[in-house]
């Protein structure tokens, strides 16, 4: 298992929020525009309800930060996340498998403390593990592999010298090859709980990650694992405070109460 990165541990009485899985670039502008717009309405709401927000991958659908300047992506999202961070929620912004590449120009953007391996954090006396999820569950060792060549700093030099249309494009067509559907979504399923399940085991009260796109609170004698949902089609958000953590759903501009689906 990865070694975890620690945040500041601090423990207001204001919740904290978990977000993933957005995709923001990846469809339709219809679509794109409606849900970037209930993003932007969710973000507005957290500067007064929020103590932290932990965006867990996948925010973007493709983020790549050159050595050079270019056009900033999804401005009026940027914008949002550094309004949330000037309010005083703290904002913590873990890499995905889209958006992994996201570092330095992203924390100057929105003074995000931006991550690219999972974090350690401890909440209403909860020691948690965060992280966004892809390729730590055992099996596929060939996505593994690809994962630690494109990772590397090689790769990234070389792709830093692709210019940036074109290297959307490469990513867009990447992207296509791995769509979600729902009979990956419930093949990735089982082996999520299991990489949970064992994390809690290794001293943790609380495990989440996203990637899965389905929303999952399980209690167990161990503790509690949960898988984010996506934002992408779901508008899922987990919500943690002093009782635990509840399972939401953005709608018709408020959040709701979610029914999570049955992990069995």
């Amino acid at each position: 298992m990865p070694e975890p990165t620690l945040t500041k541990s601090v423990t207001p009485d204001a919740p904290v929020y978990f977000i993933a899985d957005a995709h923001l670039g990846a469809e339709s502008e219809a679509r794109e525009t409606r849900k970037s717009g209930d993003l932007l309405e969710l973000l507005r709401m957290l500067q007064d309800s929020a103590s932290h927000v932990y965006l867990v991958g996948d925010i973007f659908h493709f983020w790549f930060e050159y050595p050079y300047a270019t056009a900033i992506p999804h401005p009026r999202v940027i914008a949002s996340l550094a309004a949330l961070s000037r309010s005083g929620v703290q904002v913590h912004f873990i890499g995905g498998n889209h958006d992994y590449w996201a570092g330095r120009k992203l924390a100057a953007l929105t003074a995000a403390t931006v991550s690219r391996r999972p974090v350690q954090a401890d909440h209403f006396g909860r020691r948690l593990f965060v992280a966004h999820g892809d390729g730590l569950p055992q099996g596929d060792w060939g996505y593994r592999a690809l994962k630690a060549v494109i990772r590397s700093a090689p790769a990234i030099a070389a792709f830093s010298l692709i210019p940036p249309r074109m290297g959307a494009a490469i990513a867009r067509w990447a992207s296509a090859l791995s769509e979600v559907t729902p009979e990956r979504v419930e093949a990735a399923t089982t082996p999520m709980l299991g990489f949970l399940r064992d994390t809690l085991r290794s001293g943790f009260d609380a495990a989440v990650v996203g990637h899965v796109h389905r929303q999952l609170v399980v209690d167990w004698e161990e503790g509690t694992g949960v898988i984010v949902g996506d934002w992408m089609s779901a508008r899922s958000v987990i919500e943690l405070g002093p009782e635990g953590f509840r399972p939401l759903t953005w709608s018709d501009g408020e959040l709701r109460d979610a029914r999570p689906a049955d992990p069995t």
